[in-house]
């Protein structure tokens, strides 16, 4: 790797300052024979030969003690002594050893010269080093931990010269921009940088080389954008310096990507922006319309939410979508594949772990494992979605229901940001959704109170009343005929059933409420259940001169139900249907398959409700907003309604004013029959 202070000093400009620091170091000189041995030497060997060099004339050179390694400088000496008698030179580092102990770094030249006698010798040089010998060291050790700080630093560090050509590359640029030092040395500075800022980038380095600033720091200039070899942008920040050499002119730059950083600021931003809007309202239906649509576009194109509610069921509401075909996938979705608990849905998966679920790629095998029937896996596949995020909605360690966030884009996926985002953003959904609810709770229970009230001081007035008065006839003036007794103990009678009733169906109201109904189910044929059930209603339609017709096509699956809670919802809407139908008028009981359930329906030739009253007919008290002369409790309808959901069903309501109306309900039936 080139070293940034190869660019900033030549090494012929550091190799010069270095000599001349030392060109005053001490000399050591000998005069040697052809066979290396020593005929002279100058007054600093005989100093370190103890002030003579009686001791060293007539002996090779080599064979000093004080070389650390003789074998090596004999080597170097004998191939010295034949180059300097052929007019060359030759040089070579050695270590010794001083008789005092130190320990000596020389750079010893070999070379030759001719006598007076005119024969030719050979002269020795040795140069103490030592101090240069550390320096270098030194400064090759500064200069391999300079390069280490480098090549592990995380931010590009990036040198060019005046034309722009790339001097150094250090690790974090190869990390950052996707090139390799090899690749990216002697390269123009331009592949780094997006073309629609090529023209403009160079002109900025030119005017900041001919400036007097000698550095810019991170943050003192706009936000920059690089190009990575993918060919994708990145925001970066960058600091730039310049210097000038004998030679020429650098620049360094040190660029930080800052795409997680801008990516963290925008989800902190995004959710702090979500929480004003959830907490904007305490209206749960509203919140969960926000909370679908929140996700969209940052996290997905599309998102379905599944709620459970208080008795258990599952609801489910999908975001919109500008493209027709996908917005009626969702509308199919949400209508007709709400999942139910025991079916193969990954949604039911994280309801019941309570963890986050990622999925890559809706292909065939995902399709097959979490579709009810072909026509649900072909909803799924019709919205296009090539990857999903399965968020737990949880408040107060109960999981509420699941964000599914769909994604149609063609990129890698989610990454752990995205993850942790949809996270982050379902549990503040969640706690919206559920600080809904805890309000519309409130809300009811005041309600309900109210109603409760009125219910108790008018409803039950009536009945209370004859019962009075009948007992008050039987105590201080009973009839002398037995027939007449007999009516008022009757009336008796009939009153206080009216009374329990009317307490039963409050109590029922309750249970439902609390999420408290008792519902046992069991396998019951649902073609039995109408033979059953017919007689309990032929006796009030005879009454009412009203024609009821009993039909269930053949072939009709086993239900999961509880026989008694369901005669209990036929009851609630045949009573209705024969007590709204004049006489003359019909009731039709039907029940057919669909879907993996039963859809039971009764049909009259009533009136029929209003359109503006049909989202409003299983509210409690519904009866007051309908002819007071044919009122009952008002609690029928909701009581049906709490039973069928117990069950996993659904129930609503059609009607054509003028024409009757017909009320159905499902009920699910029993795994594989259906």
């Amino acid at each position: 790797m080139t070293s940034l202070l190869d660019s900033l000093i030549p090494s012929s400009d550091r190799r010069q300052l270095i000599d001349v620091a030392f060109q005053h170091a001490p000399q050591y000189i000998w005069l040697l024979g052809p066979e290396g041995d020593v005929q002279a030497c100058d007054q600093a060997v005989r100093e370190l030969e103890g002030g003579t060099d009686d001791g060293m004339r007539g002996r090779a050179l080599w064979a000093n003690r004080w070389w650390s390694e003789p074998e090596l400088v004999e080597r170097h000496l004998r191939d010295g002594i034949g180059e300097a008698l052929l007019g060359r030179r030759l040089s070579f580092e050695a270590r010794v050893v001083r008789t005092d102990g130190d320990r000596l770094t020389v750079d010893v030249l070999v070379h030759g010269f001719t006598g007076d006698d005119g024969a030719r010798r050979v002269r020795v040089d040795a140069m103490d080093v030592t101090a240069r010998a550390r320096v270098e060291a030194e400064l090759r050790a500064s200069e391999a931990k300079f390069a280490g700080i480098l090549a592990i630093a995380a931010d590009a560090i990036i040198t060019i010269d005046q034309s722009q050509t790339i001097l150094h590359f250090n690790r974090g640029a190869e990390d950052i921009f996707g090139w390799t030092e090899a690749e990216a040395l002697g390269q123009p500075l331009e592949m780094l940088i997006p073309p629609r800022y090529r023209t403009n980038h160079a002109g900025h380095v030119e005017a900041f080389g001919q400036g007097a600033v000698m550095a810019r720091r991170m943050g003192e200039r706009r936000e920059i954008y690089g190009l990575r070899r993918s060919g994708e942008e990145f925001p970066a920040e960058a600091s730039i310096s310049k210097l000038d050499t004998p030679d020429r002119r650098i620049y360094t730059v040190v660029l930080r990507d800052i795409s997680d950083r801008k990516r963290t600021a925008h989800a902190q931003q995004f959710l702090a922006e979500a929480s004003a809007i959830l907490g904007s309202s305490l209206d749960f239906h509203a919140t969960l319309r926000t909370v679908v649509s929140l996700p969209i576009p940052l996290l997905g194109d599309a998102c379905i939410i599944d709620i459970v509610d208080k008795q258990d069921v599952i609801r489910r509401i999908a975001s919109s979508h500008p493209d027709e075909r996908k917005a009626f996938a969702l509308r199919q979705l949400e209508a007709r594949y709400t999942p139910f608990w025991d079916s193969p849905s990954i949604v039911i998966d994280v309801l019941r772990r309570g963890e986050v679920e990622v999925v890559h790629g809706f292909d065939e095998a995902f399709l097959d494992a979490h579709s009810v029937d072909e026509e649900h896996a072909q909803l799924i596949a019709a919205l296009g979605s090539k990857r999903a995020i399965f968020v737990p909605l949880i408040a107060r360690e109960r999981v509420m229901g699941v964000m599914t966030i769909l994604g149609e884009g063609a990129d890698a996926g989610y990454d752990e940001q995205d993850v942790a985002l949809a996270r982050e953003l379902g549990t503040r959904a969640a706690f919206a959704l559920d600080n809904a609810q805890l309000y519309e709770a409130a809300q009811l229970a005041t309600r309900a109170r109210d109603e409760v009230l009125g219910v108790v001081s008018h409803d039950l007035r009536n009945p209370l009343s004859a019962i009075q008065m009948c007992t008050r006839v039987l105590l201080e003036s009973p009839p002398a005929d037995e027939a007449a007794r007999r009516d008022l103990l009757e009336a008796i009678a009939q009153a206080t059933g009216l009374t329990n009733r009317l307490i039963q169906d409050l109590l029922d109201v309750a249970n439902i409420e609390a999420g408290k109904l008792s519902v046992e189910k069991a396998e019951l044929s649902a073609a039995e259940l109408l033979d059953r059930a017919a007689p309990m209603f032929e006796s009030a339609a005879r009454e009412r001169q009203v024609r009821l017709t009993v039909r269930a096509e053949p072939g009709l699956p086993m239900l999961l139900a509880d026989e008694g809670r369901v005669m209990q919802v036929l009851a609630n809407l045949v009573g209705n249907a024969t007590k709204f139908t004049e006489p003359g008028g019909s009731v039709e009981v039907s029940a057919a398959p669909a879907h993996g359930e039963v859809v039971f329906a009764v049909q009259d030739t009533g009136p029929g409700i209003p359109g503006e009253q049909l989202p409003l007919v299983f509210q409690r008290f519904w009866h007051n907003r309908r002819n007071a002369r044919k009122r009952g409790s008002g609690l029928g309808l909701a009581i049906a309604k709490g039973i069928v959901e117990a069950h996993g069903g659904r129930i609503w309501a059609e009607s054509v004013l003028g024409e009757g109306a017909r009320f159905s309900f499902t009920l699910p039936v029993v795994k594989g029959t259906g």
